[in-house]
């Protein structure tokens, strides 16, 4: 029988029927339809005992104790050739659904296959540790065994013994040992830090050093998301340490290839809920993290990285890589909660067993009542403290808030060992805070429901924290106001914009004030809630500053911007909050310094016009409404383009200035009112010093300009100020009166300027050869220079009949200019310092030039033109006398001087032959020419300083003569 198995098995192997022949085994196979399938779907042999077919039973297989020899006596014990055929062919479809079944099953179960196995890894790792430091709490332990009892040996033993030396050796190396394994352990930790502070660019800052403080792992590359939107922020680090959290951000340098990982933010790890979100399809792996009133969202590439995470954060909460954390916390006190870091034996991380150590261990020791407080009392604190843990552990603060009360209450019943009682107060304190730190932190979530905020509040009053309560509670709703106002987008419109923010900061504000009376009746703190609105209001006059006011937005933008805040503080009013005065101590500054912003923008727009103004008339304006104006030019007003652009600026500024108008901005908007017109009219005045090829028409339209803007510009803008603020501006109308002689110290500087060109391009005195021989004759005329200077006279004179102004000021200021240049005393001196000379001819000329140009131009000669000229050609002849003194004293006697008489007969034939020329200087030429010219005051003093010189030759200077001192005044040439 066995051989007839092991023959089956060879056959099975090489695939052929047993035996040499085929013929002695039936080649009928019995029929498919007598098979029946078992409960694993495969064929079971039919209860014919004749025709069995055998097939594969998947209960046998995996039994624990199967043997393949048996299975097979078993199953082919009575089958021909075509059932052990068929036998194999269904033990190779069994095999290959298996691998197919397998192959499924690892496909969908891959992921939980690879993080179990990096799990058990990481328990062996863990327990391999654990083992360590079991071990080593085992020899700590023995090792204090042996010291207590050396100890007692050493107290049994005599003093002067070698033995009690001996173990006090013994004792002191071994606490030398552990020393030294605490030192080695606070070195490692401290290269730990510092390779992190090499690795990481400012995270010294972030996590500095604190004892015992170490790195429990760190995970990286993980995607910031916005809580709101899922959007990636940034890539960072994180990295878990004992005690904190610290998060890298993930940072390219210039080139664009390498990451430098710069900190970005800390977290102390007792203050961190981390939160396992669920895995979905839409938003992959994710941890969320709560930090107070913060809320961060972290996704991850794989479930890995995020169980990774979850992992060393709940290691170094547990404190598995090393000491407590709580107690290698350094001293990081919280805002809001009293007394900064909680003790270690009762933060949140620590275990129920530290906790119930650390109660009443240190004030009972014992149970007795002789010891401290009742068995029973102590017993019953006990299992109310237990409570009280699992309650903060649940978050359940209410039951938390009551199991506090009563504590106090059975302690402050208690009468006996105070010292007990101290120190189970002590306990219930610290878990009060606990409790209070983490109701505070729900508080500092923004954007939370009435209905929480007050439940929080409520029990925070219960537990005594109502300031902090109130701060934690003023803090949350600037959160809240900050995310809402985050929310807004600004799409290009600041109206809009300003607008949505208005309504989310005021009556966020009016919300607040409603809820802080409803939650905080003591009147002592309604100074903390004016503080904090005046805080949100500086928030909020930042942002309204940096959108319409930096933005230099037009005054009607800012206008409706402003209207938008005040309807908003109007229903602040009407709770009974006015705060309209602190909006205006906010933007007074803001609005004053937009008026100096377009006074600038304005003079910058109007001096560029100025200086590019081709002095052109531009445009003709009706005085029908302005009667001074109507006085002055006539019907119309010839202005330039840089006037009529002025009009067009105040105009447009008080336009602007309708819509935001307050009587506290009068002294700004006179102020900037002023300094546009004055600089405009300074501008004029630069124009026309500077401005070198400039016509007459060109520069007598800049004069005529300059009185329009005197007297047309500023009394329309005066009347449209006093239009927009109600009553009478009168600065504005005062600058007409002052500014009244403006526009005739600026003829003055256009005679000036006209002087010198005249007098260069003509007749000048100054490169004058007056020191020439010739002959004085009847034939003399005067020389053509003069005549040249008479011709430009005659043309500034035709030109000025086309302008509303006044000929014969101008002409006169002309004339006296040129007189002043003349009489000027560094004139009269040559480049060397010497006095000019002069000789008899060239006396004759000057005094006829001067005749000439007096008589010529007549009534435009003022007393103090003519003044001028008598004491030029008296100082010609004295200092031609001077020089010429020692001559006629050799010769015996000075030259003949010519009178009076003989200089008018000389002007009236120049007169007379040039006389059309000059047709513009006044009716009657032809009369005044056939007059006798007495009136000449030039020729007089001449003739009489010649009298006086020619009996005095002797004199060398002619000034000790009384007759030089007192010549004749002429009389008027008019």
């Amino acid at each position: 029988m066995n051989v007839n198995v092991a023959g089956r098995r060879k056959s099975l192997r090489r695939g052929t029927p047993m035996g040499g022949a085929a013929g002695e085994l039936s080649s009928s196979s019995p029929s498919p339809s007598r098979a029946k399938l078992d409960h694993s779907g495969f064929k079971q042999p039919s209860s014919d005992s004749q025709n069995v077919l055998p097939s594969v039973s998947l209960s046998k297989l995996t039994k624990s104790d199967f043997r393949p020899e048996d299975y097979l006596k078993e199953t082919l014990r009575s089958v021909d050739e075509g059932g052990i055929r068929q036998f194999r062919k269904t033990l190779e479809d069994s095999r290959r659904a298996a691998s197919k079944n397998l192959q499924k099953n690892v496909y969908k179960n891959y992921e939980s296959f690879v993080f179990i196995s990096k799990e058990i890894s990481s328990m062996e790792r863990d327990m391999l540790m654990l083992r360590e430091l079991l071990q080593s709490i085992n020899q700590i332990g023995d090792h204090l065994m042996d010291e207590d009892e050396q100890s007692i040996l050493d107290a049994d033993e005599p003093a002067g013994s070698s033995g009690g030396g001996a173990g006090g050796g013994r004792a002191m190396a071994r606490r030398r040992t552990m020393r030294m394994s605490m030192a080695n352990q606070h070195d490692m930790f401290k290269e730990q830090l510092a390779k992190v502070w090499r690795a990481i660019r400012d995270s010294q800052r972030f996590v500095p050093f604190a004892p015992n403080r170490h790195v429990v792992g760190d995970v990286r590359n993980i995607s910031e998301l916005s809580p709101s939107t899922l959007q990636v922020r940034q890539r960072v680090d994180v990295v878990v340490f004992s005690d904190m959290l610290l998060l890298a951000v993930r940072k390219k340098r210039a080139n664009h290839t390498q990451i430098v990982l710069v900190a970005d933010r800390s977290f102390v790890l007792s203050d961190v809920a981390v939160t396992d979100v669920s895995d979905s399809s839409r938003a992959g792996h994710l941890v969320k993290m709560v930090n107070r009133a913060e809320t961060f969202l972290f996704g991850f590439k794989d479930a890995e990285s995020k169980n990774t995470l979850l992992m060393l954060i709940g290691h170094a909460r547990a404190g598995i890589f090393g000491a407590d954390p709580q107690a290698m916390m350094p001293s990081m006190p919280i805002p809001g909660t009293r007394g900064g870091n909680i003790a270690s034996s009762s933060g949140p991380n620590a275990s129920p067993a530290s906790r119930s150590r650390s109660r009443l261990a240190s004030a009972s020791p014992g149970d007795d009542e002789s010891d401290g407080i009742s068995g029973e009392l102590k017993q019953r604190v006990d299992e109310m403290m237990d409570s009280l843990d699992i309650h903060i552990a649940r978050r359940e603060f209410k039951s938390a808030v009551v199991l506090v009360q009563r504590l106090k209450s059975l302690l402050g019943e208690a009468k006996k060992a105070p010292a007990a009682v101290a120190a189970a107060s002590r306990a219930v304190e610290a878990h009060t805070t606990e409790l209070a730190r983490l109701v505070l932190a729900d508080l500092l979530i923004p954007c939370s429901l009435r209905k929480q905020v007050a439940a929080n509040i409520a029990l925070l009053h219960s537990l005594g924290w109502d300031k902090e309560a109130k701060e934690a509670f003023l803090v949350s709703r600037s959160a809240t106001i900050k995310n809402r106002t985050r929310q807004l987008k600004l799409e290009g419109n600041t109206r809009l914009y300003i607008r949505e923010l208005a309504i989310v900061y005021f009556r966020l504000i009016r919300n607040t004030c409603e809820w802080y009376s409803e939650f905080f009746t003591d009147s002592t703190m309604i100074s903390a809630l004016i503080a904090w609105v005046r805080q949100e209001m500086a928030g909020y006059a930042v942002i309204f500053r940096r959108h319409v006011f930096h933005e230099m937005q037009k005054f009607q933008v800012i206008a409706s911007c402003l209207n938008h805040t005040l309807a908003e503080v109007d229903i602040l009013g009407h709770a009974g909050l006015d705060l309209k005065f602190m909006l205006d101590q906010e933007f007074f500054p803001d609005l004053t310094s937009c008026i100096r912003g377009y006074e600038t923008r304005s003079l910058a727009l109007l001096t560029k016009v100025a200086a590019e103004d081709s002095l052109a008339v531009a445009s003709k304006i009706s005085t029908a409404n302005s009667e001074t104006a109507a006085r002055i030019f006539g019907l119309q007003i010839p202005i330039v383009a840089s006037v009529s652009k002025l009009d067009e600026v105040l105009t447009e500024f008080g336009n602007e200035l309708r819509h935001i108008v307050r009587d506290s901005l009068y002294g700004q908007v006179v102020a900037s009112v002023l300094a546009i017109i004055e600089g405009v009219l300074k501008q004029f005045l630069t124009v026309l010093r500077k401005g070198g090829d400039h016509t007459y028409a060109q520069e007598f339209a800049l004069l005529v300009s300059t009185q329009a803007v005197i007297s047309w510009v500023i009394p329309r803008a005066a009347a449209h100020l006093d239009k927009i603020f109600g009553r009478t501006v009168t600065d504005i109308h005062n600058l007409e009166q002052r500014l009244e002689a403006f526009p005739t110290s600026l003829q003055d500087v256009f005679c000036q300027k006209q002087s010198v060109a005249i007098a260069k391009s003509t007749f000048d005195f100054v490169t004058a050869d007056f020191d020439r021989d010739g002959v004085v004759a009847d034939s003399m005329t005067p020389s053509p220079h003069m005549e040249q200077l008479l011709r430009r006279l005659g043309e500034i004179a035709r030109e000025l009949d086309q302008w509303a102004l006044s000929k014969r000021n101008i002409l006169s200021g002309i004339i006296d200019c040129l007189f002043v240049q003349m009489i000027s005393h560094r004139n009269w001196e040559t480049a060397g310092g010497e006095k000019r000379r002069f000789s008899h001819f060239g006396v004759h000329c000057l005094v006829l030039d001067i005749h000439f140009l007096l008589r010529v131009c007549g009534s435009l000669v003022s007393k103090s033109t003519n003044n001028m000229a008598n004491r030029v050609c008296e100082k010609a002849l004295r200092s031609y006398f001077a020089a010429n003194s020692n001559t006629a004293a050799a010769t015996g006697g000075a030259k003949q001087m010519m009178n009076k008489s003989w200089y008018d007969a000389r002007v009236l034939t120049a007169m007379q032959r040039l006389g059309f020329a000059f047709p513009d200087f006044g009716k009657g030429f032809e009369h005044r020419s056939q007059q006798s010219f007495e009136g000449s005051g030039a020729a007089a003093a001449a003739t009489a300083t010649a009298s006086s010189s020619s009996t005095s030759s002797a004199t060398p200077s002619g000034a000790s003569d009384p007759r030089l001192r007192k010549v004749p005044s002429p009389p008027d040439s008019r």
